[in-house]
């Protein structure tokens, strides 16, 4: 999967995770809903400056959103979209219930 791709659709889960339609996304970005649909849809990148209002506006690591971008980090669509899913609602939890979250998924095999 190219970073195109694999961007915009970690871009989109966070957007769902969110409860934010594209029109709303695209205002708190200060962007078109045009360049949102283009971003999720892979058809381009992110600029910068774009990459740091999603950190600001969305309270996300600048590091975790450039992680995205990694070809290598992104192995599959549905990979893609659960570890977004998860990570926002990581991002929702107490520290306490995220310790037991932690501790519930270290409890699991550990995958191929």
């Amino acid at each position: 999967m190219d970073r195109k791709h694999a961007f915009g659709l970690r871009l989109r889960a966070i957007r769902k995770a969110r409860g934010l339609t594209q029109e709303q996304f695209a205002e708190l970005l200060d962007r078109t809903t045009e360049a949102v649909s283009n971003m999720e849809r892979g058809v381009s990148l992110p600029s910068v400056e774009t990459l740091i209002r999603l950190s600001e506006n969305l309270g996300i690591p600048l590091r975790e959103l450039a992680d995205a971008l990694d070809p290598a980090v992104n192995a599959n669509s549905k990979r893609v979209a659960l570890e977004s899913a998860l990570s926002e609602r990581a991002r929702q939890l107490t520290t306490r219930d995220l310790e037991i979250a932690l501790k519930q998924i270290e409890a699991f095999p550990k995958g191929d």
